[in-house]
This record gives C-alpha cells, structure tokens and sequence, in this order.
C-alpha cells in the first residue's frame, strides 16, 4: 500500500459545501516514468507524520517539507516494480478481482 502526499479543503459552490482534495504529483521517478510523466509525491511513515501536522508553514517550513516530500517519494519510488499482466485485469466487468494471478506476471 502506498501513502501520497495530498491537500483537502471546503469551498462553497452555488451555495453549497463542496470538499476538494489534489493528490500532489511530482516528475516520475519510478518504473512507472515510462508510462506517465507524472506520479504522486509518496509518502514513507515518518514523511507522513510531518505531513499531517498541523502546522502553518513558514518560507523556511516550506522549503523542509518539499526536501521532505522529494526524499521520501525517492525512497518509495525506488522500491516498485514493474511487469506486464494478463490484460483479463483492465476489465472489471468480468474480472474477478479475488483472482490472484490478475497481478502476476503475464505468461505465468
């Protein structure tokens, strides 16, 4: 299970209370960087224990947690992997997503 870095918020839309949320995304660094340029700013669990404090952030606060938030999503990008699967697990109408082997390497 991964944990990413994201931002939550209320706002008011047509006179109704909305909740937004981002996940915070960064270049990929990962295996997954052929595929999308983009990943999520993960979190390891000390990382995410300073990301949820509940602190306001100063100019130096800030330039901390983005060192924070680039070390710990190096740190977990560097331990995925990538493989190709069967391609039985992109459909979810007839995908049993008990199955184990939809998340083993195709040709297994």
């Amino acid at each position: 299970m991964f944990a990413a870095a994201g931002l939550t918020w209320s706002m008011d839309v047509k006179g109704e209370q909305v909740r937004c949320f981002v996940v915070i995304t960064r270049e990929a660094r990962d295996a997954g960087g052929e595929v999308h340029d983009r990943m999520p700013a993960f979190l390891t669990d000390d990382a995410m224990d300073e990301w949820l404090e509940p602190v306001k952030l100063d100019r130096p606060g800030r330039d901390n947690t983005i060192a924070t938030l680039d070390g710990s999503s190096e740190a977990v990008a560097s331990t995925i992997q990538q493989y190709i699967v069967e391609r039985k697990l992109n459909n979810s109408r007839t995908a049993n997503a008990a199955d184990p082997t939809l998340v083993e390497p195709a040709g297994q």
